[in-house]
């Protein structure tokens, strides 16, 4: 079952008044459209391993036959106990099985599957994906932000002034030199992908500096469904930044209660951790 079940088709954004310039494209999908929370919770825990260990990892832990419950385990293992970093995590997770599933991207690396400590944050991009139908490759630099906002504790007045205004900030401060750290993590991180020899040589040709002629900025937010806004769409369409980048908004029903369960159920397989 793929993220598309639970999810609208993208719809395009526009600002809201013809004395707005669009700066860029915007497009969203409400996800969940039609379907229980549950089921989304229940196809979304069975993706969160996936994100932390690459499949060919996981894969060779069983292929080498060791102890299966602890192998079992330890697809856990690396997910956060903290349920700001499980929050955070969601939604970025949710934003990059969009690209998958909806937009047929595959993806090069999440960073997610970099973390070396249990609750912590790994910079430069949130990941890369690239598109294979086509000749030459488009590759997709992607920066994912993610907001459970309004809380009872919060003053929310909008996402123009939170994560869509670090959305910008984020991708106006990327350099050349983060997109050569990122190209050669790419590269390094080839061979745990089920890329083909001949899309393995292609790839890593095209990501030497200066890198593809095919290179999309691509920022994202996944957010409550009930707090869309045209103002915050006029924000993100229009603000100037130095990347021309495209948006995209992933809305969710209740995205603090969807990452809550489903990082539980899949923490539920894991011993009792220990402060």
């Amino acid at each position: 079952m793929p993220l598309s079940d639970f999810a609208t088709n993208l719809i395009r954004l526009s600002p809201s008044s013809t004395r707005l310039r669009a700066l860029r494209c915007g497009k969203r999908s409400i996800i969940c459209d039609g379907k229980e929370p549950t089921d989304l919770v229940h196809f979304l825990s069975g993706q969160l391993p996936y994100f932390y260990r690459e499949p060919a990892r996981i894969a060779a832990d069983f292929t080498a036959r060791h102890h299966a419950l602890e192998m079992i385990a330890d697809l856990a293992i690396k997910l956060p106990s903290s349920t700001n970093f499980q929050r955070s995590h969601c939604g970025e997770i949710l934003a990059a099985l969009l690209l998958e599933d909806v937009l047929g991207l595959t993806r090069l690396y999440c960073k997610l599957s970099l973390v070396t400590a249990e609750n912590s944050n790994v910079h430069k991009m949130d990941g890369f994906f690239v598109d294979l139908r086509k000749t030459p490759y488009t590759y997709y630099a992607v920066e994912a932000k993610c907001s459970i906002q309004p809380t009872g504790k919060s003053r929310f007045s909008g996402h123009r002034y939170g994560i869509l205004r670090q959305l910008v900030q984020s991708l106006d401060s990327y350099t050349t030199l983060d997109k050569r750290f990122d190209f050669s993590l790419v590269r390094d991180h080839l061979e745990t992908n089920n890329f083909s020899a001949q899309q393995q040589t292609t790839i890593r040709r095209d990501l030497v500096p200066p890198g593809p002629t095919n290179f999309v900025y691509l920022g994202m937010a996944s957010i409550n469904q009930s707090t869309i806004s045209t103002d915050d769409d006029d924000y993100v369409l229009t603000a100037p930044c130095s990347a021309n980048f495209q948006f995209y908004s992933v809305a969710v029903s209740d995205l603090e209660q969807i990452a809550d369960s489903s990082f539980a159920r899949v923490l539920s397989v894991l011993p009792k951790r220990t402060s």
